[in-house]
C-alpha cells in the first residue's frame, strides 16, 4: 500500500506513521499526536477491529484493515454517517476538507482487498507457468552434468570438462535464485523435511565456486565441524551460494575466502570471511533491490533471498564489516554433529 493507492489518510499501524492521501490530506493533529508518539493514538490504532469503524480519541473517523498481514487504518476523516459526539462535531468544523462520506472510506479498503487478491491471483498463475520452464531447463542442465561426468570417467580428461561441469553447476545455482525469486511465498512454505550437513554443503560449495575464485586468483578454505541443521534441501543451498557468489564478485583479488561452520550449545553457526574494499551497510544489504556495492546495476537480491530462506529456517542472518573485513554470519537451530571421516 502507497501513497497513490489511496485518496484519504492512511495509518501504517506498525509504524504508527501517518501517510496523507493523494484528494484528502491528513489533519495537523493528527500528524503532531503521532509524530509525539501519543500513547492514545497507539492504543486506538493497536486495538482496531479490521473492517469496523472506530472514533479516534480526538474526534476523526478510522477504519482498519489488513494488506497481507500488515496492518493498516484509513484514518483523520470525518465520516458521514457520523458518531454524533461533541469531539466529532468539534474537527468537523475545524476541519472542512476532511469530510468524507463512509462508502469513499469502504472504497478505500475494498481497493486494498483488490490488489491482495490480484497478487494472490498473480501468484496462482505464475506457480503455474515459471515452475515448469524452470523444470525443463534443470533437465537440460542435468543431462550437460551427467554428460561431463560419463566422459571424464570414460576418457580422464578432466580440465575442459571439469569446466564445463562447473558452469552447469553455477547455472543450477542460478535457477535455484530465479525459482525463488519467482515464487518466494512458495520458496517460505517448503516443508523442513530434510537435514542439511553445513560443513558438507559448503565443502561442495567451494567445489563449484573455485574455478570463479580463481579467475581472480582467490582461494576458498573451508573448516569446521559437520554441523547439522534440519531443513529442506531445495531451498537451503542458495544460502551459502550468494554469499560464495557476493564473496567472490567484491572481494579483493588474490585474497582467501573462509567458510567456517561450528557449533555452540544448542546452535549452528556458518561464517562467510572475505577482504572487500566496497562498502556495505550491514542493515539494509538485506533488503530487496539493496545491491552490495551502489555503483554496480543490476542485482540487489540475492541476499535479500538468503534473508528469506535462513528465516523460514527459524534462523537469523547478519553482517559485519569492520575496517576491509566482510563477515556474513548465519545462525540457525543444530540439529547434530555429524561424524568427522578426516
Amino acid at each position: 500500500m502507497t501513497r497513490p493507492l489511496s485518496f484519504l489518510p492512511l495509518t501504517d499501524i506498525a509504524k504508527l506513521a501517518v501517510i496523507d492521501g493523494t484528494e484528502v490530506p491528513s489533519p495537523l493533529v493528527c500528524r503532531e499526536r503521532v509524530k509525539s508518539n501519543d500513547q492514545r493514538c497507539r492504543r486506538h490504532y493497536e486495538t482496531l477491529t479490521p473492517g469496523r469503524f472506530a472514533e479516534c480519541p480526538f474526534g476523526f473517523t478510522t477504519k482498519g484493515f489488513d494488506v497481507n498481514g500488515k496492518k493498516w487504518a484509513v484514518s483523520g476523516v470525518v465520516a458521514h454517517p457520523r458518531f454524533g459526539s461533541d469531539r466529532e462535531r468539534e474537527v468537523a468544523k475545524k476541519y472542512p476538507a476532511n469530510r468524507v462520506t463512509r462508502n469513499s472510506v469502504d472504497s478505500v479498503v475494498k481497493l486494498a482487498d483488490e490488489l491482495v487478491a490480484l497478487k494472490a491471483d498473480a501468484l496462482v498463475e505464475a506457480s503455474k507457468v515459471l515452475p515448469q520452464a524452470f523444470h525443463e531447463l534443470r533437465k537440460l542442465n542435468a543431462t550437460i552434468i551427467q554428460h561431463a561426468e560419463r566422459a571424464i570417467s570414460d576418457t580422464g580428461e578432466t580440465r575442459g570438462l571439469l569446466s564445463i561441469k562447473g558452469a552447469a553447476e553455477l547455472m543450477r545455482n542460478n535457477f535455484d535464485i530465479l525459482e525463488a525469486l519467482s515464487n518466494i511465498e512458495g520458496m517460505r512454505s517448503l516443508p523442513l523435511d530434510s537435514t542439511v550437513n553445513l560443513y558438507d554443503l559448503a565443502f561442495k560449495m567451494k567445489r563449484i565456486y573455485q574455478e570463479r575464485a580463481a579467475a581472480r586468483s582467490m582461494s576458498i578454505y573451508v573448516n569446521g565441524v559437520r554441523a547439522i541443521v534440519k531443513g529442506s534441501q531445495k531451498s537451503f543451498p542458495l544460502i551459502p551460494a550468494v554469499l560464495l557468489e557476493n564473496a567472490i564478485k567484491y572481494g579483493e583479488k588474490g585474497q582467501r575466502i573462509f567458510i567456517t561452520v561450528q557449533a555452540t550449545g544448542q546452535r549452528a553457526i556458518m561464517v562467510v570471511e572475505n577482504e572487500s574494499r566496497h562498502r556495505i551497510d550491514p542493515v539494509r544489504c538485506f533488503e530487496r533491490g539493496v545491491r552490495f556495492v551502489n555503483a554496480v546495476e543490476g542485482g540487489g537480491f540475492g541476499l535479500f533471498l538468503a534473508r528469506e530462506v535462513v528465516a523460514s529456517h527459524f534462523g537469523s542472518i547478519r553482517c559485519e564489516a569492520n575496517d576491509d573485513v566482510v563477515k556474513m554470519i548465519v545462525n540457525l537451530p543444530l540439529s547434530t554433529i555429524g561424524r568427522d571421516f578426516s
